[in-house]
């Protein structure tokens, strides 16, 4: 289980976070959809505290952090319960794929590096990468390289992967391949939390759909309750210009 209760986070004088609630169980695949500057991937990078909030708790599995009074070996703890898919993909430049997924079990997991190279393998063939396990980044598409990102976080087999806009950086013919995968790593029952402007996606992958607006949790619900039958005005306002933007 995952539990957020009350969690604020500013820079300055500016809210950004406003007093977050939420529960998601274990295996729930979460979609938090939104308009820019919601707060939406604020929320998520301070759930491993990449962000740190200023108030409220997180709890992750069997840890806990209270941001008024941080533990930095529970925090250490909970980002090691957590693997993060960046925007930006975040590889190393320098190293192989195969390097990228499998540098954080030898340093620290500490796993023998043999062990590692199967389990990078496996899992760069199961994101459709055989054969480019020698590539470096500047080599790989952008998709390719955000496939490497998703086998990165889950040869760490986390509690939970969070996804912030994972395709957001992509050219259009490339959102598809990365969204397909992501779809297979629902199916394995395992706990996903995604930003994403992907309203397909949302609808079709999510056990439960989150929006956002001006740092609170505006409404959730199943996708068939938000995209079909929201009674949320600002919920309704967001998804029609979302409509009106597709058909420009």
């Amino acid at each position: 289980m995952i539990k957020i209760d009350n969690l604020h986070k500013s820079y300055g004088d500016h809210d950004v976070l406003k007093g977050i609630n939420l529960h998601i169980e274990k295996g729930e695949v979460i979609a938090i959809i939104g308009p820019s500057g919601s707060g939406k991937s604020t929320f998520l990078r301070s759930l491993n505290f990449l962000e740190q909030p200023q108030k409220g708790s997180i709890t992750i599995d069997t840890i806990q952090v209270h941001a008024e009074k941080l533990d930095k070996e529970n925090v250490h703890h909970l980002r090691q319960k957590t693997a993060m898919v960046f925007q930006n993909y975040n590889l190393f430049k320098h190293k192989t794929a195969l390097e990228n997924v499998t540098e954080s079990l030898v340093l620290t997991r500490k796993m023998k590096k043999a062990d590692a190279v199967q389990i990078g393998k496996q899992l760069l063939q199961e994101v459709g990468l055989e054969g480019k396990e020698d590539h470096y980044p500047a080599a790989l598409s952008g998709g390719q390289q955000q496939r490497v990102g998703i086998a990165r976080a889950l040869a760490l087999d986390p509690y939970v992967i969070l996804f912030d806009e994972p395709t957001s950086s992509l050219d259009p013919e490339l959102v598809q391949e990365v969204l397909h995968v992501m779809k297979e790593v629902a199916k394995k029952n395992t706990t996903m939390i995604i930003v994403t402007h992907e309203m397909n996606f949302a609808r079709n992958v999510a056990d439960r759909v989150i929006f956002m607006a001006d740092g609170h949790i505006v409404e959730e619900g199943t996708p068939e309750e938000i995209f079909m039958h929201t009674k949320n005005e600002r919920t309704k306002k967001f998804l029609k210009n979302y409509l009106n933007t597709l058909h420009a």
